[in-house]
Parts: C-alpha cells; sequence; structure tokens
C-alpha cells in the first residue's frame, strides 16, 4: 500500500478492503487516479482485471497506484472464494469502475466466466456489498436489455451509480460521486438527521508562557469516533484540544487550548443548538494552575518551584442541565484499578452527571490508549457492560456509536 498518500485525505475507509474491479471499457483509463483517491482516504485496495481490461491498461500501473499485485484470473488459491465471502480475511466492498454493458448482463443473469463475474457470484450469495458503476456509450446504456438487466441487480441490493449522459456517451460518475456513494453502502447510515458533538484530546493549563501541565492524550479515540457518526450520516460538531492529528473531513470543528475553553464552547454550543448526542472522549486537565506566572520563571533563580493547583468544574456534569434530552456519552481513563473502584466510578457518572454510558478504558496498558492507535474498553450501562478487547480505535469508534444508537433508538 502506498503509504506515502495513505489517509492523505481522511481515514473514511480505514480497516476497509475494496475489490477494485475493471472491465474492458475506455473508461479504464481513469482507474488508476480512482485507485490513489480511495487511498488516501485510508483503503486497501487490490485490482482485478478482466481479459478485455487487461487490452486497455497495465496490471503493472494499478500495482503501482495500489501498491497491491493485481488479480487477472483465478488459480489454485480459490481468489474468489478468499476474497468476495463476506468473511474473516475476505474484502468490504466490491467495485465494478467501469462496468460494461456486458459485465451487467453476465452478473444480472449468474454467469462466471471470468475473474470478475465469479467474484460478483460469490458476493452475492455472501451478502458482500456490491457497487457497479456503468460506462459506455449512449445507446448500449438505454438498451432495454442493460436497463432491464440493471433493474435486476438494483432489486438484488446492488448499488448502481448513475452513469454522466454526455456527447452521446453514459460516462463513469467522477471519483468523489463514487467515493460518496461507497461511504453509503459500507456504513449503515443510521444516524441520518442526527446532531452530534464530540470533545477529542487534551487541554493544557499554563504555568507560566512556555510551561504547561497536560497529559498524553492525543485525540485519537476521539476522532475515530466524530469520523464513524460522519459516516453513519449524522451532522457533527468537534471540539478538539491542542493535538497534532488530522481533523475528519466535512466535520465542523472548534480548537481549544484551556479547559475553561472546553467548558465555555461546549455550553455554548449546547446553548446554540439541540444535540442527540454528546460524546465527551476528551482528556481535559482536571486542575487549574492559581499561581500561574505571566513571564518565564527562571530556573536558575529557584530552589524548588510550589503550585497551587485547583479542580476545575466537570464539564459533563452541567450537559444534562442546560439540554436534558442530550444522551451523554462519557469516558473514564482508570489506571490499574480493581473491579470494585471501577464499578464505583461508573455508579457515579451513571447518576452524578446521568450519563447514558460510561465507556472506560485502562491507561496504564502500554500497548493501546493514550497516543496508541489500539485500545480496550468496557462500554457501561445503567443496565448492562460489553467488553471489546484490544482492537483498532476505529473498531472501537463503531462499536462505541452502535451502543449510542440503541441508545438514541431505545427512545423513540
Amino acid at each position: 500500500m502506498p503509504i506515502d498518500i495513505l489517509q492523505s485525505k481522511g481515514n473514511e475507509f480505514q480497516d476497509k478492503r475494496i475489490l477494485f474491479c475493471i472491465t474492458g471499457s475506455v473508461a479504464a483509463m481513469e482507474s488508476p487516479r480512482i485507485i490513489r483517491e480511495l487511498i488516501k482516504h485510508g483503503a486497501d485496495v487490490i485490482p482485478v482485471l478482466n481479459d478485455n481490461a487487461i487490452n486497455l491498461i497495465s496490471p503493472m500501473l494499478l500495482e503501482w497506484a495500489s501498491g497491491n499485485a493485481p488479480i487477472t484470473e483465478l488459480s489454485g488459491k480459490m481468489e474468489h472464494i478468499q476474497l468476495a465471502n463476506g468473511k474473516n480475511d475476505s474484502a468490504d466492498l466490491i467495485l465494478i469502475a467501469p462496468c460494461t454493458a456486458n459485465t451487467i448482463g453476465k452478473i444480472a443473469n449468474g454467469i462466471c466466466d471470468d475473474v470478475i463475474t465469479t467474484m460478483c457470484c460469490v458476493a452475492l450469495g455472501s451478502d458482500t456489498p456490491i457497487v457497479l458503476v456503468p460506462g459506455m456509450h449512449e445507446p448500449m446504456y438505454l438498451n432495454p436489455m442493460v436497463q432491464n438487466n440493471l433493474m435486476k441487480l438494483k432489486s438484488m441490493n446492488v448499488s448502481i451509480i448513475d452513469p454522466v449522459i454526455t456527447e452521446h456517451k453514459a460516462k463513469m460518475a467522477n471519483s468523489d460521486t463514487i467515493l460518496s456513494n461507497i461511504v453509503e453502502k459500507l456504513f449503515k447510515q443510521d444516524l441520518q438527521g442526527k446532531n452530534v458533538l464530540v470533545t477529542a484530546g487534551p487541554t493544557v493549563e499554563n504555568i507560566d508562557p512556555v510551561r504547561i501541565i497536560t497529559n498524553n492524550s492525543s485525540g485519537k479515540m476521539g476522532l475515530s469516533i466524530a469520523s464513524e457518526a460522519k459516516r453513519r450520516g449524522a451532522r457533527v460538531t468537534l471540539i478538539y484540544g491542542p493535538g497534532n492529528q488530522p481533523v475528519p473531513k466535512n466535520v465542523h470543528t472548534i480548537r481549544i487550548q484551556t479547559s475553561v475553553e472546553l467548558f465555555d464552547i461546549t455550553q455554548q454550543e449546547l446553548t446554540s443548538q439541540n444535540f442527540d448526542l454528546y460524546i465527551a472522549a476528551a482528556a481535559p486537565t482536571d486542575f487549574k494552575v492559581i499561581n500561574s506566572s505571566q513571564e518565564k520563571i527562571s530556573s536558575r533563580t529557584l530552589d524548588s518551584l510550589k503550585l497551587e493547583l485547583v479542580p476545575y468544574p466537570k464539564t459533563i456534569d452541567m450537559v444534562k442541565k442546560i439540554y436534558p434530552d442530550t444522551k451523554l456519552i462519557v469516558f473514564k481513563a482508570i489506571y490499574d484499578k480493581n473491579k470494585t473502584d471501577i464499578v464505583k466510578n461508573v455508579n457515579e457518572l451513571l447518576v452524578g452527571s446521568k450519563a447514558d454510558l460510561v465507556i472506560v478504558n485502562d491507561v496504564s496498558q502500554g500497548n493501546s490508549g493514550f497516543q496508541s492507535d489500539f485500545n480496550e474498553v468496557t462500554i457501561y450501562s445503567k443496565t448492562t457492560s460489553l467488553s471489546i478487547p484490544r482492537t483498532s480505535k476505529s473498531n472501537i469508534a463503531h462499536a462505541i456509536i452502535n451502543s449510542s444508537v440503541e441508545i438514541l433508538n431505545s427512545c423513540n
């Protein structure tokens, strides 16, 4: 996979594997660029070419574009079963771009005579999503048999991205249209029409203009949650502390520095519009330095430095006071605590802060949590708990949003 461009435009398709199938249309020339766009948004792309496509575009070029060796024929490795059966390490989605009238007809009628049609035969039998992007001359596209085949495929839950009719051609849709359709196909749109407010990252407190108190939070968990909510149709507002991680594309982002700013901005947002979900994934500094200096403190003139710290009001405690209908999801970072203490902390948040869900993660684990791309959490509600073993933060975000949707739906 080309590491130099991976996720350079976003992480919508992080941990997603896409079979990029190319058929014998001249629009195959666009394939390398679309493949690179998918990778820039986090996808692992495997090119698949039939014989007609090989006559138009070099497999070597597609290997450069994707970082994966193209599949041009089926072998004893049973690539069609390995990659299209919806299990284990198989593909998350099959994209056929461009797709000819010939391939449309074969897939619609169960013909498996090349690598692409055989992949699709397996996918249709295992509910692996298929997105089909026609590209051909206009009369071929308007042929009643082609239209009937497209209708048949739609009835099988195959997504068809309509071509652009121009210059007597049914031209393949552009990459932006293809990417947005893949998002809708890969991710349930169960937050459509919902407003979600997410906080992420650390905050800082100044000792002097140079020195600060902060913590090791990177904001990766909160950013993954914001991305997941956006993918699933929500209008997302992100309040992000002083981290250096890339923010999700098309998410309204407000940058902050201090815990006071976190409190004030949260209050402003909650009073300006109704949020269905408030997900508090930020790791704010809990204490304010009372005796901070307006000038840099010289280490040469002091034998010691004493700081007076006072606790900040908890931002999460005011959420339900402003808007009681908001579903409140809070994180609780623990450090090597026993089960009794954890349950006590969780109950304090469920009762005291009126949280609807509490996400507990143990930051004493060196291979997950702060700064890591992985996490291990337990999701607590008032009646149940769900433990999620160590996995990527994008997978954790998916599970958290699933639980959040269940909370929202239970109130309808």
